[in-house]
Order: C-alpha cells, then sequence, then structure tokens
C-alpha cells in the first residue's frame, strides 16, 4: 500500500481513490462542490486545491485539484499552505459572486453543503457591489422547485441526471459566467430518478417541493432509519416527521443495496401516510346500531368474546412478516387472506422454488451494477423495480472501466473514462410485451408473453444443448436468440432479470433455465422482480395455492 504524506503527516492508503476522497475519509477538511462518489471526478469547481510538492527539499510546490489528482506513493501535499488557502479562498468568492446570500429563506438551510465548505474555506465577508446575474426560474412539476439564481456551476445536476440516470431532458444552456441548468421550456421533469436532483445539489436551485408544502426547518425533524415500501428492493431510506405528519423521505445510503440514489415513487410516494382516507380506528358494525369505532379495550373484549362468531383477516404483501403473521395467528389459517389473487401466489411460489433450488445466486444491487451483459426477460424493471433498472443502466459502463483500467485510466477519472471508452460499453438485452424506460440504451425485442418464454428457452438451448430445445420459433427470431447466447457466453459476470410482469410460468422459467445453463460460470447472477416490497415474505406465509 502506498505512503503519501499530506502537511507532513505520513498516511498508509489504498491508492484505489483518488487524493481528495483519501484526505475525506482520513478526516481532513478539503471543501469541495462538483465531486460526488457515485459521479467521479471532472475538476469542475476548483475548489478542492492542494500544493503538492515535487520532493520533501521542494518548499515552493504547486497548485494541484485534489479530485483530479491520482495517488503515488511517496507524494507530499500540503492543504494548510498558504497558497493553496490563498487559492481556495478566491474560488469560493468568485463562485459567491452571483449568490443571492438567502439562507434565511431558502430551503436547503440547515443541511447545505455551500454554506458547510464556504465557512470551511473561511469566507464571511462579501466585496462585491456590482449588480448580480439574475436567471428566470422554470416550473418543473410537482416535485421539484428550481431557483437558479443560487447557482454555483458544479454540473453536479445534469452529470447525475444525464449521464447517471439517462434523463434527456435537463441541460447545461449558454456558457461562462451565465450557464443556465434546466430544460429547453417550463415542464415535468421526466426522469423516474428527477428527486435526486434536491440531494446531489450541493446548494439550494433544487428543492424538494412535497416537503415546502408543509414546511420545517431540518432541524425540527423528528427522523428514523426505514425501508422503502414501494417495491421489493428495500431501498434504505430516512424518514422525518413532525407533529405526528410524515414531511419526507430521504436517501440512506446502504452500499449494497440503493447506494446513494432512490426512485421517485420512493422518494415522493408518502403522502399515503398522511391521508385523511386511512382507517385508523377498529369499526364494528351489529346490525342494529350501524357502524361506530371500537375503543382499544372494546375491540380486546369484542376479539376475546368472538369465538361463536367467524372471524376473517385479510394480510397485504405491502405489510411486514411479523404484522401478516400475528393477523393469521388471531383469525386463523383457514380466515386469512393474503390480499393478493391466487394467480399472484402462484407465481411467486413459482420464484421462491427456483430461488430455494439454489442453482445460482441472487445479486447484489452492487453485483448488478458490475454485470458486463445484462438479459432482462419480460419484465418492465423500471415500473416494476426503478432501482434495479438505474443499476442496469449502470452496468452497461463496466465494460468500458474494464477497458479503462487497461490503459490505467482510473475509474474515477468520469470524463477521461468515458471519452476512450465511449464505444467499449457492455451489452443490455431485453424482450418485454413493450416499450421500457431502457430502450434508450438496450437492445430491446417486443413479443407476447408465450414468445417472450419460447425466445427464453431457445436461449438457454443455445448455450447448453442439454437444456430443453424450441422447434416452433419463427426464423426471424433466431439472429437475436444467437446473438444473445454469444453476448452471454463470453460475458465474466452475466446476469439475467425477469419477474412476474407477463403472468407467466414459462417466463420465469425459462429465465431459469438460461441461468442455469450459465451455471458453470460461478458469476452468473439472476435476479426475480417483484411489484410489492413483502411479496415474497407473505407468499413464504401463505400455502401454495391448489389451482
Amino acid at each position: 500500500m502506498p505512503t503519501i504524506f499530506i502537511d507532513n503527516q505520513p498516511f498508509e492508503v489504498s491508492g484505489k481513490d483518488n487524493l481528495l476522497q483519501h484526505c475525506l475519509s482520513l478526516g481532513f477538511n478539503l471543501p469541495y462542490f462538483c465531486w460526488h462518489p457515485a459521479l467521479g471526478s471532472v475538476g469542475a469547481c476548483r475548489q478542492c486545491a492542494v500544493t503538492q510538492y515535487k520532493n520533501e527539499e521542494d518548499e515552493h510546490g504547486q497548485i494541484v485539484m485534489a479530485c483530479m489528482t491520482e495517488i503515488k506513493d511517496g507524494m507530499r501535499v500540503a492543504i494548510e499552505s498558504d497558497q493553496a488557502k490563498a487559492f481556495r479562498a478566491n474560488v469560493i468568492e468568485w463562485l459567491m459572486t452571483n449568490h443571492p446570500h438567502d439562507c434565511p429563506v431558502c430551503d436547503e438551510g440547515g443541511e447545505c453543503h455551500l454554506q458547510d465548505m464556504t465557512v470551511m474555506t473561511g469566507h464571511t465577508y462579501r466585496r462585491f457591489r456590482f449588480p448580480k446575474r439574475t436567471h428566470a426560474n422554470q416550473d418543473l412539476g410537482p416535485f421539484i422547485n428550481h431557483e437558479m439564481n443560487r447557482c454555483i456551476t458544479c454540473y453536479r445536476c445534469v452529470r447525475f441526471y444525464d449521464e447517471y440516470a439517462g434523463g434527456k431532458d435537463l441541460q447545461a444552456f449558454a456558457s461562462k459566467n451565465h450557464v443556465y441548468f434546466g430544460r429547453h421550456q417550463d415542464g415535468v421533469l421526466e426522469n423516474e430518478f428527477s428527486g435526486n436532483l434536491a440531494e446531489i445539489c450541493p446548494t439550494g436551485v433544487f428543492t424538494d417541493k412535497t416537503l415546502k408544502k408543509h414546511y420545517t426547518r431540518k432541524w425540527d425533524l423528528q427522523s428514523a432509519p426505514s425501508v422503502c415500501v414501494h417495491c421489493a428492493v428495500g431501498c434504505n431510506v430516512f424518514a422525518g416527521e413532525r407533529y405526528g405528519s410524515l414531511r419526507r423521505i430521504l436517501n440512506r445510503y446502504n452500499h449494497q443495496v440503493n447506494g446513494y440514489f432512490i426512485c421517485d415513487r420512493g422518494r415522493f410516494g408518502y403522502e399515503f401516510v398522511n391521508s385523511e382516507q386511512r382507517i385508523r380506528d377498529i369499526y364494528f358494525h351489529d346490525g342494529k346500531n350501524g357502524e361506530r369505532a371500537l375503543t382499544l379495550q372494546e375491540a380486546k373484549q369484542w376479539l376475546s368474546g368472538s369465538r361463536g362468531h367467524r372471524l376473517f383477516g385479510i394480510g397485504s404483501p405491502r405489510a411486514s412478516i411479523e404484522s401478516n403473521f400475528a393477523l393469521r395467528a388471531l383469525v386463523g389459517t383457514d380466515n386469512f387472506f393474503a390480499g393478493t389473487s391466487d394467480r399472484d401466489t402462484v407465481l411467486v411460489h413459482g420464484i421462491i422454488d427456483i430461488l430455494q433450488r439454489g442453482a445460482v445466486q441472487t445479486p447484489t444491487l452492487q453485483d448488478i451494477e458490475q454485470s458486463d451483459v445484462v438479459f432482462i426477460l419480460g419484465e418492465d424493471i423500471s415500473n416494476t423495480a426503478p432501482r434495479i433498472a438505474l443499476a442496469a443502466r449502470r452496468a452497461i459502463w463496466q465494460q468500458a472501466f474494464d477497458y479503462a483500467e487497461k490503459l490505467d485510466i482510473p475509474r474515477w477519472m468520469d470524463g477521461v473514462v468515458r471519452d476512450a471508452a465511449r464505444d467499449s460499453c457492455g451489452k443490455l438485452w431485453q424482450v418485454t410485451p413493450n416499450a421500457t424506460r431502457l430502450d434508450d440504451v438496450a437492445h430491446t425485442l417486443y413479443l407476447p408473453p408465450p414468445d417472450i418464454a419460447r425466445l427464453g428457452f431457445a436461449v438457454a438451448n443455445a448455450i447448453d444443448p442439454s437444456a430443453p430445445a424450441v422447434y416452433d420459433l419463427k426464423p426471424e427470431l433466431q439472429p437475436f436468440v444467437k446473438n444473445i447466447a454469444q453476448a452471454l457466453q463470453a460475458a465474466h459476470r452475466p446476469l439475467i432479470i425477469s419477474g412476474s410482469g407477463c403472468y407467466d410460468h414459462d417466463v420465469i422459467n425459462a429465465a431459469a433455465n438460461i441461468a442455469k445453463a450459465l451455471s458453470p460460470n460461478t458469476s452468473t447472477r439472476l435476479y426475480y422482480a417483484l411489484p410489492e416490497c413483502n411479496q415474497l415474505g407473505l407468499a413464504l406465509l401463505n400455502p401454495k395455492p391448489l389451482c
């Protein structure tokens, strides 16, 4: 492991990250704006300047940007040198010349990265006395508020929205001191991960409009770790409430699950918690006096005396296993309804049977991002599991990262990697009944569910001739089958994704057959996407229907 000297102190580091990331991990206060651990480095803001010395005798050194500096054994840098501190102070003053200084009314107040970095740099007095540049704000829909005058041109927003999440309707316009980040005209942001702009923006340019409706200062919120309930991925979140009202949802970093980002459904789909239509009391209808709410004591008495009555319980795939189990124990197995159709339950039990056989591992989200070939069979994961779709979108860059490493280009050097490996991206294949949000980066084929299943079985047979053959496949699909099979066989980390979206057992089994055919490759992964957060757990509680 290389040893570096920071302010004359030796530190042993891994060397795989850039100098800025190592400085931050070692506890040094080094300001930055444009760098983000998920986006890599582009050196746009010039705020992370340090002095690098040639050797121990060098007393002058030169200014370098820490986010763009690769670790070398024996390198010497200074964060607290006079020239580095003066350079950083000048940069923050330039960035703040047109900032409105509206912290008391800014929705970002209390957790603003710009505030933290400005204070860290020591910029406390504004000398600029000329008219400020101003921009008109846009209406970006019901979720994101836009205040362009607070922008410091770090480019995080477009780098995430365009390059990372695959959005097409947010760009940087103009140049120099008049760069404008927005849409070509007012309108709802189209990407399903647009809400992350509120977290990734280091200032108050993009903020949560749903929080603005019932705003409270961040330090007045009572927050607790939680798990998103809107799909089966299990993204980790923070739920913030005040006065018994849920006010917002934030991403909670988990390296193996959602990382730094969650989808808009998980971020903005919380208002049902505060709905006045929610059933918050226990009601009883006696047939004579009508319906009335019961107190908890009355409910306990009624339940204890209800043995002569037939009591039904309706569970839910969005409730916890413990809640469903408690309800089933209360009413009895024969009187418990899972809250899903028999057809859904049979499909999920089919997936459980495949997973329990354990021929192929289920991937983490990190595994999905590191796959070099992805084949999606019969599932629109952008709707079923959006965070998995984002990971699959990122997976097409894995081969590019591998190619860049062969050229000794660090993967954190984002712009250079993209330029060097743009023609070496990985392959994403999908066969679905309808258009999806991944069509712009995938080789897509639209087929009805029975044909999707046949194509899947044909791919498995092309990989492993001992797999069941398909004799009625349409001739025009043969080249597609051959290309997919060859790509999966050549992959180092192939991934198969399917699910219950087609309501077809054969599609589910075809995905398993492909994974089994690839199983000699120990890095093969198989993922089944399910629409509800606890559908798998509820099926384990609920016996498989006879139908």
